[in-house]
């Protein structure tokens, strides 16, 4: 997961990361350890969620802000790759599209709780 994320929060690209498809490389190894791990595919089956609906995650952080390292940790990605923060985004992906709400509204709120939680090393539930 490091690897991948120092890839993905990097706030520029080499030439090398270019020619090799960097980030988009990247983001599709962070779906796969996603997918690979036990507890988190059980998260995922649990709530009926997709591979696309990871992407639509990690896209909606990072247009909210959360973009961002925090404790080694960087946002978007740490938050697919944990049980309590996984089931916390796809809870709010499910508030989107269930109430219609403003996507702005729910994903800035999320990506300051997820900063947030992070920041202050709490282990559980957001």
């Amino acid at each position: 997961m490091r690897r991948v994320s120092r890839v993905l929060g990097q706030t520029s690209l080499d030439i090398d990361s270019v020619l090799h498809g960097g980030k988009q490389s990247a983001e599709d190894k962070l779906y796969d350890l996603v997918e690979s791990n036990a507890k988190l595919r059980g998260v995922m089956q649990k709530e009926g969620a997709t591979r696309d609906d990871l992407r639509k995650i990690y896209w909606r952080l990072m247009a909210a802000g959360a973009g961002q390292w925090v404790r080694g940790h960087f946002t978007p990605a740490s938050s697919l790759c944990y049980g309590f923060t996984l089931e916390f985004v796809l809870s709010k992906l499910r508030e989107e599209e269930a109430t219609h709400s403003t996507p702005k509204e729910i994903w800035q709120d999320a990506g300051f709780r997820l900063v947030d939680h992070f920041q202050k090393g709490k282990v559980g539930r957001v």
